[in-house]
């Protein structure tokens, strides 16, 4: 139970996690209420893409010793709620915004959400962050990492308009 759940965590625990993601995306609706008729099968290639592309990523990172392990569940909602669902939204309501914009945008939210998984499931504990030790610098080279979604996400979506109609490509 402790691979899907972590140590010492319940069903509670991950409601009050969900019940977080809710509240930021609440925050990132303020901006903008819904994706763009335009943008709705972009969002969908982004929402499935990073979250398949970073479930298994995570677990990659896990085995070659540059990230701590994620439980399943919490990994699960990390990548197909969170990166995928939440920030995919939030892309798609800040993708004609200056890069700096964006990037502290996801800097920010990324950050935000790493330190309350951590406070709440006891996850993103790893001690270093590549040569630079200390769990904060874990914890921001993640999330500075994540500051990069708008480039890769425009990278991986010239590839994928090869293949699926109606994906927009944001300059």
């Amino acid at each position: 139970m402790e691979t899907l759940l972590g140590f010492g965590n319940g069903i509670e625990q991950y409601l009050i996690v969900l019940c977080m993601y809710a509240a930021l995306f609440v925050i990132m609706r303020y901006a903008h209420p819904v994706v763009e008729l335009n943008f709705r099968t972009t969002f969908l290639v982004l929402w499935v893409g990073w979250g398949v592309g970073v479930f298994f990523g995570n677990y990659l990172c896990y085995l070659l010793g540059i990230m701590s392990f994620l439980p399943w569940l919490n990994n699960a909602l990390h990548t197909f709620v969170w990166i995928g669902l939440c920030l995919g939204f939030l892309y798609a309501g800040c993708h004609n915004q200056p890069f700096l914009e964006q990037f502290a945008l996801f800097f920010i939210f990324s950050l935000f959400v790493k330190v309350t998984e951590r406070e709440i499931l006891g996850t993103w504990e790893f001690d270093h962050f590549f040569f630079v030790h200390g769990n904060i610098a874990y914890l921001l080279g993640w999330s500075l990492l994540d500051g990069l979604y708008p480039v890769i996400s425009i990278a991986v979506l010239k590839v994928v308009s090869r293949f699926v109609d109606g994906v927009v490509i944001p300059s």
